[in-house]
């Protein structure tokens, strides 16, 4: 995931396109966003918001103990969200078009990424697997109802495209950047032309910390367990360059069982 900080936001949009809603995208980061029912009326506007800066609304859900922690110090998977967090989630992932993992997450969790908890539509799978790692296996390929899509980097790997293909994945190519990641802001441009209006981005570490890094999130809504772990931090510090101070806005908490739910808007600063 490459972290290049350069904004799309500021490009004019197709001229007229979506001039009534122009107010409403306008003002998004002024709505107020702090229970699944304020998520899903936002993203009604979801396709005007992507019309206009020529990508999806980004949601970064995450679960983490007390002390930051989303995995095991061996980077093994935690049970951390109480049975109603895990409940949300699964409402989050019904509300949005799309949820993104990286490999990472796939190798160490083999996620389905659906939204079977709730009732509601299943959002589309996409995995950052810039070297086609992904196993014809995992749970998320071998899904009968849709086709998950792996962005990979440019490959001359004929054969594994054609594999995974044929194991019922999508694999499409993406440009990378200077550190050889995918380009998080080339990925906006192909998820708007697939008419991806909202984007749910689940982990792990390395890909938050990008998202983050590239100021590609709108909304955070964080689950904090009750533990200490002493593991895997979800913000990779070696690799945090634009959250180092960044405050959050409109904050709101709720609780859910014994964890404690973090609805919170970034407040990115203009530079």
């Amino acid at each position: 995931m490459s972290s290049n900080n350069a904004s799309k936001a500021g490009r004019k949009p197709n001229a007229g396109a979506f001039a009534q809603a122009d107010n409403v995208v306008e003002n998004y980061a002024d709505m107020r966003i702090q229970s699944i029912e304020d998520l899903k009326t936002q993203l009604h506007y979801a396709a005007q918001f992507r019309a206009k800066y020529h990508r999806p609304f980004i949601t970064v859900s995450y679960a983490q103990s007390i002390d930051g922690s989303i995995a095991s110090r061996k980077r093994e998977p935690l049970v951390l969200s109480g049975p109603k967090s895990w409940e949300l989630t699964h409402q989050i992932r019904a509300c949005c078009d799309a949820i993104l993992i990286g490999i990472g997450t796939v190798l160490a969790d083999d996620p389905q990424l659906s939204a079977r908890r709730v009732d509601g539509k299943n959002p589309q799978p996409i995995i950052l697997d810039t070297h086609l790692r992904t196993p014809l296996n995992a749970k998320c390929v071998q899904r009968n109802d849709v086709n998950s899509w792996i962005i990979n980097g440019k490959t001359d790997s004929i054969p594994k495209i054609r594999v995974l293909e044929e194991a019922g994945a999508k694999p499409l190519t993406c440009a990378t950047g200077t550190n050889g990641k995918i380009d998080l802001l080339a990925l906006m441009d192909l998820l708007a032309a697939m008419n991806i209006n909202s984007l749910m981005v689940e982990g792990g570490a390395q890909v938050i910390t990008s998202f983050v890094n590239s100021k590609l999130v709108d909304l955070f809504i964080i689950t904090i367990a009750p533990k200490l772990v002493g593991g895997l931090q979800v913000l990779n510090s070696r690799g945090l360059e634009a959250a180092q101070y960044l405050d959050c806005e409109q904050v709101h908490y709720q609780h859910l069982g014994n964890d404690i739910i973090v609805w919170a808007r970034p407040g990115w600063k203009v530079t």
